[in-house]
């Protein structure tokens, strides 16, 4: 079975919701075409099964041992198929949701990393957060539900078929009606996708009012706005909820649909067949699978219909995926940027006039915290105006400046524990096979052996450069923390 997650999600297809999903189809389809495959078949056993009661029924009626052990052998053996390919599906069925959902975390996780400080001006914090919660899983359901809707899809075929070649009325009852449910229960569709786009957004700004919130609570009681905030808070609150509860009333009736109009069409098509095998145009075994069929179509046409409502679902979600991933930085890499090995020498910001040099601390000491903050900034590549040897920072690749001066915020963590459980959670040992040598001078060139050292909360990493106003430059620096 396939390992998850891969190591590269590769290129995901950026234009619009419909291309983002086909591209995880087409990622995943060594998986995905397996399970429509075993889909198709496990469908197919569901809905021969009636046929073959009938016939072992009509052999009974007659006395005919031998026809009746003939389709019994049948009917057990497409039992075992069915028990087979229903397990060998759901098995391929975890694996496409699970893989859906973690390439579009790599995906999001990369492009975040890409857009380093510029993400909070880019997109909101609770845009991030409800694609991390939310968005992962509805994709991972639309990829899911493909397997199952197309095996659907081919047991309506099949059994339109079988009945037709029964009885052509009972047949076209079948070939028309399927139509006409999905094309009701369709009409839902369209405000549903709709009122969970408005819920989706109003979700996404109540979770970036919470963060705002957290992050500002201290000022807040101190200039008397914690009431205000509270307020505007509980009344977006509501306003999700009142979203929310407009979307499941439309969810309400497409879940009542789904029972009332298969079970209209069971009533119809069994009335249909009683009265054919009262007037002798079928025969009892006949009835018995017509009767099955009509029940039996209750299934995939609920599973047709859930497709509809992922799909739907994986549709908007994708939408927020998409404008992630189309975000651009205000930090673009040139056109032709310097190599990596020029980025040596002095730290210098020319506006303030700081200058960081190899090998020394330096602490700086602002009017306000804030003009602190600004030179770190220019230091580390967060802003235009820092130079290095002279040459200016914006002349280098934005990963060299990364992977040679690390900006650490004041609120910069480290989780409590052991730093070696966060970074190789499940023990394999990775993390000492990849803690090899950079070919660049560090003061070490051994696994850190802190790896097993525990951190208090509040702990965070040695700066090259920090908004509090401490300064520090060497001939290496490790890669800033996100």
């Amino acid at each position: 079975m396939k390992q998850l997650p891969d190591a590269d999600p590769g290129v995901p297809d950026r234009r619009s919701a419909s291309h983002y999903l086909g591209w995880m189809v087409r990622r995943f389809r060594s998986t995905v075409i397996p399970a429509i495959v075993l889909a198709i078949l496990w469908m197919l056993c569901q809905a021969v099964v009636p046929a073959l009661v009938g016939k072992a029924i009509d052999a009974a009626v007659r006395h005919d041992g031998r026809d009746l052990s003939k389709w019994a052998f049948v009917l057990l053996g497409v039992g075992a198929g069915q028990a087979y390919f229903g397990v060998a599906r759901h098995r391929f069925a975890v694996v496409n949701f699970l893989g859906a959902m973690f390439t579009t975390v790599q995906v999001t996780v990369r492009q975040a990393g890409r857009l380093g400080s510029a993400l909070s001006r880019r997109i909101d914090t609770g845009e991030v957060v409800a694609i991390g919660t939310a968005d992962i899983r509805a994709i991972g359901a639309a990829v899911d539900i493909t397997a199952r809707g197309t095996g659907s899809l081919i047991a309506v075929l099949l059994v339109t078929v079988i009945l037709l070649t029964t009885s052509v009325p009972l047949g076209l009852v079948v070939v028309l009606g399927v139509p006409i449910l999905m094309a009701v229960v369709g009409l839902l569709i369209k405000p549903l996708h709709h009122r969970q786009q408005l819920s989706r957004e109003q979700q996404g700004r109540l979770t970036a009012r919470a963060a705002d919130l957290v992050g500002g609570l201290r000022v807040l009681r101190g200039v008397g706005g914690e009431a205000a905030m509270a307020d505007r808070y509980r009344t977006e609150s509501q306003a999700l909820r009142w979203a929310e509860v407009r979307t499941a009333r439309v969810e309400s009736l497409l879940e009542a649909a789904q029972v009332l109009l298969p079970g209209i069409f069971l009533v119809l098509v069994t009335w249909l067949g009683a009265r054919f095998a009262l007037q002798g145009h079928i025969t009892v075994g006949q009835l018995v699978s017509f009767y099955a069929y009509a029940a039996f179509l209750v299934a995939p046409l609920r599973q047709l219909t859930e497709a509809l409502d992922k799909m739907t679902r994986g549709h908007v979600a994708g939408r927020r995926v998409i404008g992630l991933l189309g975000a651009t930085t205000d930090l673009p890499d040139p056109a032709a940027p310097r190599s990596a090995d020029q980025l040596t020498g002095e730290l210098a910001d020319p506006e303030s006039g700081v200058v960081v040099r190899p090998g020394e601390i330096t602490a700086i000491v602002a009017a306000e915290p804030a003009d602190a903050a600004r030179i770190a900034d220019r230091l580390g590549r967060y802003a235009e105006g820092g130079t290095a040897a002279g040459v200016p920072l914006d002349e280098f690749a934005l990963a060299t400046v990364r992977e040679r001066i690390l900006v650490a915020d004041n609120d910069a963590r480290l989780f409590t524990g052991a730093l070696r459980a966060d970074l190789d959670p499940a023990g394999s040992g990775r993390l000492r096979r990849h803690c090899t040598p950079r070919p660049r001078p560090t003061s070490s060139r051994r696994c850190p052996t802190g790896s097993t050292a525990r951190w208090p909360s509040a702990a965070a990493p040695s700066p090259a450069v920090s908004s509090s106003g401490f300064a520090w430059s060497g001939r290496s620096s490790p890669t800033r923390r996100r």
